[in-house]
């Protein structure tokens, strides 16, 4: 079973514009996510799924330089962006991932894929009921 992480991302946050490329030491927040991401056993790829306005392509180009996948996709519906990104790369497992998650856990997110390959199950969330801190 192929399992695609899919980020959603974009630069138009309406509380912190941008967000995503802000920098926490020498890194940007969405390079910090990519790296800890790309520590998980269980990720067959991962692909960012940003939206196709202007300010996302600088998005979608940065994505691309630092050697991952990004598409572009529907400004205001996410879950069509979602959808195309795991038609198009025929995921049989999408893990989703917020872009503003820098601290996400890969081996929470290998324990969630397994105990979903595991399981007899549609959809496996770890924030319901509340068990995680957000962004893990």
């Amino acid at each position: 079973m192929k399992v695609i992480a899919i980020i959603q991302a974009r630069m138009g946050s309406s509380r912190l514009p941008g967000k995503v490329m802000k920098k926490v030491g020498d890194m940007t927040i969405i390079q910090i996510l990519l790296k800890r991401l790309s520590l998980s056993r269980n990720i067959d790829q991962i692909v960012v799924a940003t939206t196709s306005s202007d300010e996302d392509i600088k998005l979608k180009n940065y994505i691309k330089e630092l050697g991952y996948s990004c598409e572009i996709g529907s400004t205001n519906n996410v879950l069509d962006r979602y959808f195309k990104v795991a038609s198009h790369y025929k995921a049989d497992i999408v893990v989703r991932i917020t872009g503003d998650c820098p601290i996400i856990d890969p081996n929470l997110v290998d324990h969630c894929i397994d105990v979903f390959k595991n399981g007899d199950y549609d959809y496996l969330s770890n924030v319901n009921p509340p068990s995680f801190p957000d962004g893990l």
